[in-house]
């Protein structure tokens, strides 16, 4: 009788599970991928089995809640944007240091500052953010009237049917 080897732990089911998903996903037999592995292939069958329960399950998520998760994220951004658009609404200042050479290498004797303020009217690419975040929620939240699609051409002739038949 065929000696078992040992159960796997967490940690190597889930690194043999990564690696089985990955060559799975490239069209491996699963016999190469038990050879890769260094399982049987029973075991590569199992495990794929497994995987594909979690990816269905992983694909059937709750919208509601991954709308709010996007939404979240798009609301994170928007703060981001309207910071930086005030930001950038500020006075820049700028120092000019003006003197002459010191007798010590790299230092300057300081004369004068002079500090210059300029007005400044505000990056519109900040605004141009803020706008995009909120078209997006709008989208996720399908407030935006469903867009109208107008076609030219015969419509049965992109169905395949023949026009003059019918």
């Amino acid at each position: 009788m065929a000696k078992r080897k040992p159960r796997r732990s967490a940690a190597q089911l889930a690194r043999d599970r990564r690696r089985i998903a990955e060559l799975y996903l490239e069209g491996w037999l699963q016999a190469d991928i038990a050879d890769e592995v260094g399982i049987s292939q029973s075991t590569v069958s199992n495990d794929i089995g497994a995987l594909q329960r979690d990816w269905l399950a992983s694909s059937l998520i709750d919208f509601d809640r991954a709308k709010a998760r996007e939404i979240a994220k798009v609301d994170k951004l928007e703060r981001e944007y309207y910071a930086a658009w005030r930001r950038s609404c500020l006075d820049a200042e700028t120092l000019k240091q003006k003197g002459a050479p010191s007798d010590e290498a790299g230092k300057v004797k300081t004369a004068s500052i002079e500090k210059t303020t300029k007005g400044q009217a505000g990056d519109p690419r900040f605004l141009q953010g803020v706008q995009w975040c909120i078209e997006r929620r709008c989208k996720i939240l399908g407030v935006d009237a469903p867009t109208e699609i107008k076609h030219s051409g015969r419509v049965r002739v992109l169905l395949g049917v023949d026009p003059d038949a019918v």
